[in-house]
């Protein structure tokens, strides 16, 4: 894989000094001490991973975040880590934040697919060169790959549904427009102007009849079922859960209940198919901060659900940036704010760090110079949670963090 040095790094980035003096003399201590420089500068061609690999070889589940969805940098430098750890740790599963569906043919037919139509079944904003090229590496490395969303993310499960309809010999008549319905009511139930009453009938309807194709294709879901059997199986599934949780949204409102009824069925996807379909670790999981945190004061997340069943086994790895540009989910650009001056910000400690990007695994005893990890810090430019909160305390929610000194906007295809 080609891994590029010059989009990582852009250049040095400067704050002010006043808020490098936000920064007293033992943090900045432990910052000299505990971190590790990926990249320390721009002549810097291979990015030196090995600061974090002691920390992560020996886990099963390796959760890799971002900060939003649409940063060159983290793409590049997250596709960089993935090949390395593919190399050091026998990596052979890659796990999206895209539908569930929406990666099976990605994975089953990638010898009949270019890198490019390996993303076709991503999360929109995902579908950069840089995940080409992750998809190439993908690709050449027989890599596995699934996605975990409930959310459906583009237009490739209904062939591969309607194949194993005409394989199994199922009835055609409920199953061949299901697809082209969910699309409909879909975004129906995500309209603002969306009645409860106006949608009842038809999301319900269309519930029934996911079931009923579900229920006609149970008997051929055995212990040894082929793998697409077993994913469209579980899709099916995720399309009665979105279709049921999203009603329900439109007749209370409860914003909450809706995203944590999203973060509750990614867990349970990621749990069905690591210890059903995946069973050979390491497995990385790429997703948003906000998604992979192992703790949220206001909302339920998905790594929140997934730490107590795999505890020590489990490492989260946030990232963030301390300045630059990015792409938002509509593909608009967003220009990040400065040091926010009302407190600690996490980019006052990115300006103090030596690396152009930086690797701190947050310890388990904390001293003066790392308070600032038990506490909480101002980190703006990402959703952390629905009250539009902007601080959060690191060490409750990551094991480890990425730290950029800046991003731009990443490379749509």
């Amino acid at each position: 894989m080609k891994h590029c040095a010059i989009g990582i790094l852009i250049g040095l980035f400067a704050f002010s000094e006043v808020y490098c003096q936000s920064l007293t003399d033992e943090q900045v201590n432990f910052l000299k001490s505990s971190s590790g420089a990926i990249y320390l500068d721009s002549l810097q061609e291979q990015p030196d991973w090995s600061f974090l690999l002691p920390h992560v070889k020996d886990k099963n589940l390796i959760l890799i975040g971002e900060s939003n969805h649409g940063s060159k940098e983290i793409f590049e430098l997250r596709n960089s880590l993935i090949a390395y750890l593919h190399q050091k740790t026998g990596t052979k599963t890659i796990l999206f934040e895209s539908g569930i569906g929406e990666l099976i043919a990605a994975d089953m037919n990638r010898d009949d697919l270019t890198p490019f139509q390996m993303t076709d079944g991503l999360f929109g904003g995902w579908r950069t060169k840089e995940f080409v090229e992750l998809m190439s590496y993908v690709k050449s490395h027989s890599i596995s790959i699934a996605g975990f969303d409930v959310q459906r993310t583009g237009l490739t499960f209904n062939p591969v549904l309607m194949n194993v309809v005409q394989r199994c010999k199922l009835d055609t008549m409920s199953s061949y427009d299901l697809e082209t319905r969910y699309r409909l009511v879909a975004r129906e139930l995500t309209n603002r102007k969306a009645i409860y009453d106006s949608l009842r009938s038809i999301t319900e309807t269309l519930i029934l009849d996911y079931q009923k194709v579900k229920t006609a294709l149970s008997p051929f879901i055995t212990e040894d079922a082929p793998r697409d059997l077993l994913l469209i199986n579980s899709t099916l599934e995720n399309r009665i859960t979105y279709l049921s949780y999203m009603l329900q949204f439109l007749k209370d409102k409860d914003w909450n209940r809706r995203w944590a009824a999203r973060d509750s069925a990614m867990a349970k996807n990621v749990e069905w198919l690591i210890e059903r379909e995946f069973k050979e670790g390491p497995v990385i999981i790429i997703g948003h901060n906000y998604h992979i945190g192992k703790y949220n004061e206001n909302e339920k997340v998905m790594g929140e659900l997934l730490a107590p069943g795999y505890g020590n086994d489990m490492y989260s790895i946030g990232i963030f940036a301390g300045s630059g540009s990015f792409n938002d989910n509509s593909g608009g650009v967003v220009k990040m704010v400065p040091p926010d001056s009302a407190g600690l910000d996490i980019k006052h400690i990115i300006s103090q760090l030596d690396g152009e990007v930086n690797f701190l695994d947050i310890p388990e005893k904390f001293s003066k110079g790392s308070d600032w990890l038990v506490q909480e810090i101002i980190i703006n430019d990402t959703f952390i949670d629905l009250e539009n909160s902007n601080k959060m305390v690191l060490s409750k929610t990551f094991d480890g963090l990425i730290l950029l000194k800046r991003v731009s906007p990443a490379t749509v295809d």
